[in-house]
């Protein structure tokens, strides 16, 4: 009898490369080799009579009819994860959530806090989706995402967490091997760390301190904090970054944060979602959850 729909092992490892880009990294999540991810992307397309994936460097991209195709499945498919998972725990309130997030936060500050989530709710897992870019929508497969920016993304709630309160950093052998760093002249004599994601925080910071703009304008660009954060500590030159995210090192006195007090920036980390997603009963316990640890952190900062 001919089958009128792809087997559930083509749909899983289209969508594990769909959502990683990577074949390798697909076949990773899936616990399966690389030629057998190939083998179902090769019968998949075979039984569609489309080519769904193109080359893309050293990875692959979905091709226009991919892309369409993989937002009207995925959804069907993380329905199914979560129906097994809830008949599998027994619980109706049991759900798997499936996020997105940015790297930085997500393992300097989400992840330290997960194990009281899971303790409070046992029934809710959580998955880990590959951080969205700017102008990227939330995917069909994705229940939410936290993003890092001003306020404001199309289509979605945007809920603020915490991060607006911004320190200056340093590595402790910069300030202590050459000079003093006791007033904001002492600062723009070093070199100035950037993230490509707040552009206007050296630019309120100099505004709040009397410098000129000018004077903070050059030093390396980065694209993610960790990286920042990590020229910082190995004496680079200064940065300025979100506080929740370098608590850990100005406690252990890794990094001292000279010269002023914290600067407030019109943005920070957000959790964004469709408003459709607060009927399921995982993502309202873990949205809940996310929003009272950001007001404690933001308590904390003050």
């Amino acid at each position: 009898m001919k089958r009128d729909c792809p087997t559930i092992q083509e749909l899983l490892a289209f969508d594990a490369v769909a959502r990683h880009q990577s074949i390798t990294l697909a076949a990773g999540a899936l616990c399966i080799t690389v030629s057998a991810v190939s083998k179902q992307i090769a019968g998949l397309e075979a039984f569609l009579g489309r080519e769904l994936l193109q080359k893309n460097g050293r990875g692959v991209q979905l091709t226009p009819q991919g892309r369409v195709y993989w937002q009207k499945i995925s959804g069907g498919l993380r329905a199914i994860e979560t129906a097994t998972f809830e008949a599998r725990s027994g619980d109706a309130g049991a759900g798997l959530l499936t996020l997105a997030s940015v790297p930085t936060f997500l393992t300097k500050w989400l992840i330290p806090r997960l194990p009281a989530f899971s303790q409070k709710s046992r029934h809710v897992m959580l998955s880990f989706s590959r951080h969205l870019e700017p102008s990227d929508g939330i995917p069909a497969g994705v229940d939410a995402a936290i993003r890092y920016g001003p306020d404001g993304w199309p289509g979605v709630v945007s809920e603020y967490i915490a991060g607006r309160e911004f320190v200056l950093i340093a590595a402790r052998a910069l300030v202590e091997k050459r000079h003093r760093i006791a007033q904001p002249a002492d600062v723009v004599a070093h070199t100035l760390l950037h993230h490509e994601g707040a552009p206007t925080a050296w630019r309120e910071w100099a505004a709040q301190h009397g410098v000129p703009e000018v004077q903070t304008v050059a030093g390396p660009r980065f694209a993610q904090y960790s990286a920042l954060i990590q020229a910082a500590l190995n004496g680079l030159g200064i940065g300025l970054v979100p506080k929740l995210l370098v608590q850990e090192e100005l406690a252990e006195g890794s990094l001292l944060s000279p010269c002023g007090t914290p600067v407030r920036v019109d943005q920070g980390h957000y959790l964004c979602y469709r408003p459709d997603r607060l009927d399921l009963p995982a993502f309202a316990a873990f949205r809940e959850w996310l929003m009272e640890e950001g007001a404690k952190s933001r308590g904390t900062q003050a």
